[in-house]
């Protein structure tokens, strides 16, 4: 049976309806100074001819080589490539193509790693195959095309952070490319079915490597990537870098500094600057954040048959009329994507891209018509070392304790007692190949995996938003914290202890309180008060200590309401663990200039008033780590 007689089944029921469904996805999202967008991909409407770099088939086991591939940009750039062949080779058939790109700032994989040298070894290389499996993938007879992002490895350019009008157009001419010059592709109807004759194309990438996904899916002009897999990836880069216009300071250093000055964009590397200097955004580096984001081309839409089920956004809606410096503008609408099968892996652990960011993006897709899932795990962020993963440095009053969070096998790769590779291997088998009901087979019918740690995780049906409430007075115990001083300022506020059988915490908690500063309750400063609140768990068996979960924060910028999502945790709470609220003054570990950007205009001790909700689920049985 060919790939389009085995995809016949399963999208004959979408072909009548998929019309219909993409003309109904209209945006919401302003649109200002009644600007147009010339709604092209530069270089898409260039014709392509076979160029002599792609081999033609032949059977037996697959090669491996490089490609350098000029960039439609022009000005001499080359985009680096490198093409995988299936492991073993018959020339009789035909094969899906899956695109691998790495993280920020490493090379791609000139061979097949962990085994190749090259890129040189890395903390980052060995955690992206583990979360981003390219041998397996290979190995089941997929192509794959590793490449480098602009301004890294072999292709050229200059580094514009997923611009859609600049690395997008580079993504769009590699999938051109491969069509023009590898003969062994497979095609079957696309995924909304309006169209017979699809490239078979799936993608996977950490990081970096799961930010172009989600923007290609948005811009390409042909519709074809049928299976994205984005690994440990943002959803908006507005709320990654610089949540409640609060800069995360370790984390876009450490991005900022891994490359040379000249790799970057001279507009993108003074605006990093200045965000730094004053821990405070400007508009324009929002818009530009904003434009390279799926949040952009999702946020907002009509894209649901049940408006009540709209995601909740992570940033509010702006006007996007420029794309970074004075005089540019985005060249695309914010047009909602088409119809993909997706499975978006997550940690909760991560700090730079936590489960907020996989649930946004997971929520945006999932009533799109497609198989879209979320799967989380332990590894991602915090395992490549940039923040250290067992949380701060001492073990004691001022720090969480190290013994519990975080969970000392926190490279794990497995929820639901399957592992990254095994899922990805049957995701893409089931939308690249045809193999129907691969997917439910090895991760369940439900489409969320929720990983608490490496031998311990919950199966569900959706990620909670808020939950049970618990109310916070102006007097509650150690409703109290000084601002912009050390960590020894942690506080933490007791909400509830458990009682007759464990309770798993796992979602999003909400909260709607009011920040007051103490000394001056008059005092209405919204700008140079900021102060951190995570949720905290006390163990009944072990050291006597707080332990702030998953170690995750959300910044509180300025005096008065705050109504938002705090940071994704997953948890399970024994009986007599005590759960609460931690608030800090300052956090050394993630924000470390916080203290220097708090000036004598700020208050310096705070109390908070209000409701905080959690997302406690009940004593739901162990799926399997």
């Amino acid at each position: 049976m060919d790939t389009q007689q085995q995809f016949a089944p399963l999208r004959a029921a979408t072909m009548l309806c998929a019309g219909l469904l993409l003309a109904a996805c209209g945006s919401s999202r302003p649109v200002g100074n009644g600007q147009t967008y010339p709604n092209t991909v530069i270089g898409a409407n260039q014709t392509l001819a076979p160029d002599g770099q792609g081999k033609a088939c032949q059977s037996g086991l697959g090669r491996t080589y490089n490609v350098s591939i000029p960039s439609p940009l022009g000005n001499g750039e080359v985009i680096g490539a490198t093409v995988f062949e299936p492991a073993v080779m018959d020339c009789t058939k035909k094969y899906p193509l899956i695109l691998w790109q790495s993280g920020w700032a490493t090379p791609r994989p000139q061979g097949l790693i962990p085994l190749d040298p090259n890129p040189v070894d890395t903390v980052e290389t060995l955690i992206y195959e583990l979360v981003a499996p390219l041998d397996s993938l290979v190995a089941a007879n997929y192509g794959v095309i590793s490449y480098d992002p602009r301004g890294t490895g072999t292709s050229t350019g200059l580094v514009r952070v997923m611009d859609p009008d600049y690395e997008g157009a580079n993504v769009v001419r590699l999938v051109d490319w491969a069509e023009v010059n590898l003969d062994w592709l497979a095609y079957g109807p696309s995924v909304d079915g309006s169209d017979p004759h699809n490239l078979m194309l799936g993608s996977i990438g950490p990081s970096y490597g799961g930010g172009y996904q989600n923007m290609l899916l948005a811009i390409d002009p042909k519709k074809r990537l049928d299976a994205i897999v984005p690994v440990v990836t943002w959803h908006d880069l507005r709320y990654s870098l610089a949540k409640d216009n609060v800069v995360k300071e370790t984390w876009l250093d450490a991005l900022y500094t891994q490359f040379p000055q000249d790799k970057y964009d001279p507009w993108a590397f003074g605006a990093v600057q200045q965000a730094l200097a004053d821990n405070l955004p400007t508009s324009d580096i929002l818009q530009f954040l904003d434009y390279h984001s799926l949040a952009y081309f999702t946020d907002g839409q009509a894209n649901t048959n049940d408006s009540s089920a709209a995601p909740q956004l992570l940033a509010p809606l702006i006007d996007v009329t420029t794309d970074g410096a004075p005089g540019t503008a985005p060249r695309l609408a914010p047009t909602f994507p088409p119809e993909v099968n997706a499975l978006y892996i997550q940690s909760p652990r991560d700090t730079l891209f936590n489960l907020n960011e996989g649930t946004a993006n997971y929520e945006a897709l999932k009533n799109n018509g497609a198989d879209v899932r979320l799967f989380t795990e332990q590894a991602g962020h915090n395992t490549i070392a940039t923040i250290s993963d067992t949380g701060l440095t001492n073990a004691g009053p001022k720090d969480p304790y190290v013994i519990y969070q975080p969970d000392p096998l926190s490279i794990s790769t497995l929820c639901g007692g399957v592992t990254i590779n095994d899922a990805v291997v049957a995701f893409f088998d089931e939308h690249l190949k045809g193999m129907t009901g691969r997917v439910n087979q090895v991760l369940g019918t439900n489409p969320v995996c929720l990983s608490l740690t490496a031998l311990d995780s919950v199966s569900a049906t959706a990620v909670q938003h808020g939950g049970t409430a618990f109310s916070i007075a102006a007097g509650a115990t150690g409703n109290a914290v000084t601002v912009g001083t050390d960590d020894d300022q942690t506080t933490t506020i007791p909400l509830l202890t458990v009682s007759a059988s464990s309770d798993v915490l796992a979602g999003i908690p909400t909260i709607d309180v009011t920040v007051t500063d103490t000394d001056n309750p008059a005092d209405s400063d919204t700008t140079n008060t900021i102060i951190y609140v995570g949720i905290g768990q006390k163990h009944a068996a072990g050291l006597p200590g707080w332990d702030l979960v998953d170690n995750q924060l959300t910044p509180l910028r300025g005096l008065g309401q705050h109504t938002l999502d705090l940071s994704g945790v997953a948890t399970r709470l024994q009986v007599g663990d005590q759960l609460g609220l931690m608030l800090f003054g300052a956090n050394t570990n993630q924000y470390p200039t916080a203290n220097l950007k708090t000036n004598p205009a700020g208050a310096k001790h705070v109390s908070i008033q209000g409701t905080v909700q959690m997302p406690l689920l009940g004593d739901l049985p162990n799926a399997g780590g």
